[in-house]
């Protein structure tokens, strides 16, 4: 199948503005451990010190390139670099661990850099900025992960007073990448599944659509992305994010019933990416046909990419998006 080149450059960003149809794919987690050279790249080095260096930055992010072509090259960084400019030091090594923090390093800066010369060298390709969605930020600052997060509920429905300065904060850190070059952010609000529809409207829905309101007025379209959170879709949608990411366990028929206008990316299982080509490629085909049905479609996984998987399995699957007709 021959593709035009010109039609495709940008495709993801043309797709997220509501302003083009055609075939695009890339792969949340797609610049990360699963690589064969990422831990040689690393070296002994600890996770925030790679994020020190620009360099590693670009050097992590464009690396998926070399062994499939995805539309769009997703930043190398981390949702929870905010929270060292909030009062809190992160370790990643063993488990991620938020604490008061006890040093201060600006990891914008490198951040800043090196969306800057990712976005010169790939200017076809769109560059996709991450950030983390209130709850799911909250979730580490309160929680640590403990699964439940009854300290992250307990601190939104007493309003504790640092919310707001973590709102700030977490529209800074799209503000800075916005700036710097990036095309579109996704949003990952990755455990919202996680509250009730009573809390969500109760407590957290000013929250959330307040975030979403003050990430507009970047001007870069949004994706939104949540997992097991098929009950809070009603209310989801009433954020009118530009694209809804939407995990493998919902199809996307069920989204139409609340935003029958909606463009949507997704959702392959990433726990399936060990099958064989032959049901991975039916799973492509199925999840192609249902995605066109909508007003747009990014072919994704439902979440990010497993460490185990092997690169080869997803450049059959990029191929196999592009040949679909």
């Amino acid at each position: 199948m021959h593709i035009d080149q010109d039609k495709q450059d940008k495709i993801v960003l043309k797709i997220a503005s509501g302003n083009e149809k055609g075939n695009a794919v890339w792969f949340m987690r797609q610049a990360g451990r699963y690589l064969p050279e990422y831990s040689r790249i690393r070296g002994d080095r600890k996770f925030l010190d790679m994020m020190k260096d620009y360099r590693t930055i670009v050097e992590v992010t464009k690396l998926p390139l070399n062994y499939f072509d995805t539309d769009a090259l997703v930043i190398f960084s981390d949702i929870l670099i905010p929270a060292t400019r909030i009062g809190y030091s992160l370790s990643y090594e063993g488990g991620i661990v938020v604490n008061k923090k006890d040093d201060y390093f600006d990891y914008y800066d490198p951040l800043t850099q090196a969306i800057k010369e990712i976005a010169f060298l790939y200017s076809k390709k769109t560059i996709i900025g991450i950030t983390p969605g209130p709850f799911t930020f909250l979730s580490y600052l309160y929680d640590n992960g403990e699964k439940g997060y009854p300290s992250t509920k307990k601190a939104i429905v007493e309003k504790k007073q640092n919310i707001d300065n973590v709102i700030e904060e977490l529209v800074n850190f799209s503000k800075v990448q916005a700036q710097s070059g990036v095309d579109l952010i996704q949003i990952f609000e990755s455990w919202i599944g996680n509250v009730s529809n009573n809390f969500y409207e109760k407590y957290l829905k000013e929250i959330e659509f307040e975030y979403m309101t003050r990430l507009k007025e970047l001007k870069k379209p949004l994706i939104f992305f949540s997992e097991g959170s098929s009950h809070l879709f009603k209310e989801i949608c009433s954020l009118e994010a530009d694209v809804y990411s939407i995990d493998w366990r919902t199809d996307f028929y069920y989204l139409r019933e609340f935003c029958d206008e909606c463009i949507v990316q997704g959702n392959l299982d990433p726990n399936l990416l060990s099958l064989d080509e032959k049901y991975i490629g039916a799973e492509i085909n199925r999840i192609m046909m249902d995605g066109s049905k909508m007003k747009g479609h990014i072919f994704n996984l439902g979440h990010g990419v497993p460490v185990w998987a092997k690169p080869e399995k997803l450049d059959f699957i990029v191929k196999k998006v592009k040949e679909f007709e």
